[in-house]
């Protein structure tokens, strides 16, 4: 597919097997509830694009992102180490700039985000980041993924396109405090998450990523996700080999005034029911009053059952992942 949006403005919502090669949020024919049109000038000032990279292992959890929301801009990186339970990171809020863009075709991923003290530069499979004394330099290997890509609709007449890879082979290298670690493949596995669209004015969701490489060697990857992108169709999987097992809606279970309890997600149709342990968190709350964000993602192991549509049980101990509580206003 060419482009999401067709010659008539209208947004082609489902599950897509082929890339979609431009995600042109631009020609979306936009009105507000009661039928207003909103001219183009004003329509990119409404979208949100993100690009979110996730590299877990056996002892070290990287996380980085490129956020844009047109009238702010964010940028994270973290390093998480299991072992001395210590997660150092960096994060900075930038007004639009030239030096913040992320590509629109979403299986090109592409972006960059430059402020004092952090920079991320994302082209090709390479990924390039510094913060201070940390650094990270490595390669996803894209050549051999099988994407989710999902179109559904948000509110009213609004719409978010969200394209969930994992799990990615990669190779490169962390260096912290003077020392290199080495973060490549089949120890340590990557994700993407790349999201653009006319969210919702507020939001909020439940999310779990798990990419790794299980004992019998083959690769697993699974997203799931609730309160967000469940309008007809869901982004809810996991990937066994690059063999992927499309999952129903799912239920997340955990205790709001203290995400450090057990979590416990499980799906409609009993391919899921997991477990996640947290270990440590990396958060933000920002209220500049027409934006706010109540961001807390968790670091931590899974242990719990998956089965495949072949019925095979897959069953998970000590499994590097992460999970997502998140509020937004934009």
């Amino acid at each position: 597919m060419k482009r999401l949006i067709d010659s008539k403005g209208e947004v082609r919502f489902g599950i897509y097997d082929e890339p979609v090669e431009c995600i042109n949020y631009l020609d979306h024919k936009i009105e507000t509830p009661m039928g207003l049109h909103i001219p183009r000038v004003l329509r990119r000032w409404k979208a949100n694009q993100f690009i979110f990279v996730g590299i877990m292992g056996p002892r070290y959890i990287v996380g980085l992102a490129v956020v844009d929301l047109k009238v702010v801009t964010n940028g994270f990186f973290y390093l998480y180490d299991k072992e001395t339970g210590r997660v150092t990171e960096t994060t900075q809020l930038s007004l639009p700039n030239k030096k913040i863009y992320i590509n629109p075709n979403p299986d090109r991923v592409e972006g960059g985000f430059r402020s004092a003290g952090l920079n991320i530069a994302i082209k090709d499979g390479k990924i390039d980041a510094s913060a201070g004394a940390m650094a990270i330099k490595g390669q996803l290997d894209l050549s051999d993924i099988n994407p989710l890509r999902i179109c559904t609709r948000a509110g009213y007449r609004d719409w978010v396109y969200v394209q969930k890879t994992n799990p990615i082979r990669f190779s490169g290298e962390v260096i912290h405090g003077g020392e290199y670690i080495d973060l490549s493949s089949p120890e340590y596995m990557a994700s993407i998450d790349w999201t653009c669209g006319y969210m919702r004015r507020k939001t909020c969701w439940a999310w779990s990523s798990i990419s790794t490489t299980l004992p019998d060697k083959r690769s697993l990857g699974l997203n799931l996700s609730c309160g967000v992108n469940e309008t007809s169709f869901t982004e809810n999987f996991f990937c066994i080999d690059n063999m992927r097992i499309k999952v129903d809606s799912v239920h997340f279970e955990f205790d709001n005034d203290d995400l450090y309890r057990p979590w416990h997600i499980t799906s409609f149709d009993k391919k899921v029911d997991l477990t996640f342990y947290p270990e440590a968190e990396r958060g933000e709350r920002v209220n500049a009053f027409i934006i706010a964000s109540r961001f807390t993602q968790m670091m931590g192991t899974y242990e719990g059952t998956l089965i495949t549509d072949d019925k095979e049980f897959i069953h998970l101990k000590d499994c590097p992942g992460l999970v997502e509580d998140h509020y937004a206003k934009w």
